[in-house]
């Protein structure tokens, strides 16, 4: 597997690449101390994985990057390592496309265990990042504004044709606001949405008799 970094420490950089290279066929490809590093090492060799820090030392942040390679190279799969394990930085980089995040704090026992997961499609977050995200309403921040209007309509079990007619969007548009909600949220039924969405007060229980 080939894995890429940007991180404005030396010394973190070597850290991870290090442990990283202990797994058997791993490769660190591209190590970038900032964002305008990243992007002409990533157009020239496209890693697997790309492990990111938020906070650089200059203007363009992670957060930045995240939004290039989900612009320009989505099939890379990215992790956030950083010490903003808080919102609302956790939740912006989820939104961003990232697919794992873990703190700095865990990094060098989690790592390991979030680039395998994230290599086979999977979200990770270290869990001293999941308290941040099991509060309903910092969950829902992962939403756009249009993805909590359809929420407590796909909560209530309206179909995506009746979520267009009231939203008066395009029913394949109803369709996408649905798989994306349903994956921000890690949720697979329309039982646990609804759970997330009473949780939150999104809708109230009289709503549903």
């Amino acid at each position: 597997m080939h894995i890429g970094i940007i991180e404005d420490h030396q010394l973190v950089r070597d850290s991870f690449t290090k442990l990283l290279e202990l797994q058997a066929d791993w490769e660190v490809i591209i190590e970038a101390c900032n964002v305008s590093q990243a992007k002409l090492a990533v157009e020239l060799e496209q890693p697997d994985i790309f492990i990111v820090d938020i906070s650089l030392n200059e203007s363009e942040t992670g957060l930045t990057f995240l939004t290039y390679l989900n612009e320009n190279f989505p099939e890379i799969k990215t992790i956030v390592a950083s010490m903003h394990d808080y919102e609302p930085y956790v939740s912006n980089a989820l939104r961003l496309g990232a697919l794992g995040y873990v703190s700095k704090r865990s990094a060098s026992e989690e790592l390991i265990d979030a680039v395998k997961s994230v290599a086979l499609g999977k979200r990770y977050i270290s869990e001293d990042v999941n308290f941040a995200l099991n509060t309903p309403n910092s969950a829902l921040t992962i939403l756009t504004n249009r993805e909590l209007e359809a929420l407590p309509l796909l909560a209530k079990g309206f179909n995506a044709k009746q979520i267009a007619q009231k939203l008066e969007i395009m029913p394949k548009t109803a369709h996408v606001h649905k798989a994306n909600i349903y994956s921000k949220l890690n949720v697979t039924t329309s039982f646990e949405l609804l759970k997330i969405a009473i949780d939150a007060g999104v809708i109230q229980l009289d709503e549903l008799t």
